[in-house]
């Protein structure tokens, strides 16, 4: 049986003999049985780029078994009561927790926000078809939305895809910029490798080598406050809904977000990115009533800046 292995995995392995999806896993976890039985009861294995969770499922010459083992960055999902910010009939949002996915990652199809969120409103007998109607990075923290009733999804999608919500983030970046106000717009999509970069904005449009098309990326910020340590807090204002969009352009600016690895240094002390969903402002999609959502602020505000903005808004107004 022949293997491949990146750093930090996936192993990707391709056998010579028919065997079991156990006896594969057990050899790629170095003869750990019990971790390779773990693995595979959440989601760990796959054949063929499909999951498997049935350890005795037979793999065939020919076949693809990637083993996903867990980053060193995994950690349980965990959600209480007070994470709930908002809850209608049709929608529900909660202040989404630093370190968290918001649905299945290829080494655990269990542990991500859509089925913590399932069990614990399972508690006070609610059973909703949850669907969530946009994505937040693993260490972004605030505002995540979803939808609890099927008749909500479509018109929740069309006011995003329409660009009808706005959203406003908070980031805590390196540097004072010498603007106050910075708007950028640019192209977006993936490089060869598969990084999310930016591309010039007439470039939009342009064909990428996936079979994809570079797309506008647009985003405004504004500095709410210089610190005397050499860092400032800005909020920023996404008009579009680009994977890694703030992260991207703000470092483009040269002021990358504390913590963020990808986008800024690499010797970066490994903490979560500051970078906070703060509000989420929509026109309701089955009643059409303008909603603001806002999240409580982030711990690494500044004790004075925390007090200013508490004072100008009102948590779960609707």
């Amino acid at each position: 049986m022949s293997t491949e292995n990146n750093v930090d995995g996936p192993y990707r392995i391709y056998p010579q003999h028919v065997t079991s999806l156990f006896d594969i896993a057990t050899q790629a976890l170095n003869n750990n049985r019990d971790a390779a039985e773990a693995l595979i009861a959440r989601g760990g294995a796959w054949i063929n780029r499909e999951r498997v969770r049935v350890a005795t499922a037979m793999v065939l010459p020919g076949m693809m078994v990637t083993i996903h083992t867990l980053p060193s960055y995994a950690h349980p999902c965990q959600l209480t009561g007070a994470a709930i910010i908002y809850q209608d009939r049709w929608l529900l949002a909660i202040n989404k927790p630093v370190g968290s996915y918001v649905d299945a990652t290829p080494w655990d199809g269990d542990n991500h926000l859509r089925t913590e969120l399932a069990r614990l409103l399972a508690e006070s007998d609610q059973h909703p078809p949850l669907h969530p109607a946009h994505r937040l990075d693993r260490d972004t923290t605030g505002v995540l939305l979803f939808t609890q009733h099927p008749h909500a999804n479509a018109a929740l999608q069309k006011i995003f895809v329409n660009h009808l919500a706005q959203k406003y983030y908070l980031c805590h970046v390196y540097g004072h910029p010498d603007w106050d106000t910075c708007d950028t717009d640019t192209g977006h999509g993936r490089s060869e490798r598969g990084r999310f970069r930016i591309y010039p904005r007439d470039t939009v449009g342009d064909a990428l080598p996936n079979g994809d098309t570079i797309k506008q990326m647009r985003t405004t910020f504004h500095v709410i406050q210089r610190l005397v340590d050499g860092t400032s807090i800005i909020k920023a204002i996404p008009h579009t809904g680009r994977t890694h969009q703030i992260r991207l352009h703000i470092a483009e600016l040269g002021h990358a977000i504390v913590g963020d690895r990808s986008y800024g240094s690499a010797t970066e002390v490994v903490q979560p990115h500051r970078l906070h969903a703060w509000q989420l402002t929509f026109p309701h999609p089955i009643h059409d009533t303008p909603i603001t959502i806002i999240a409580p602020l982030p711990a690494w505000l500044p004790v004075d800046l925390a007090q200013t903005l508490a004072m100008t808004t009102t948590r779960g107004t609707n």
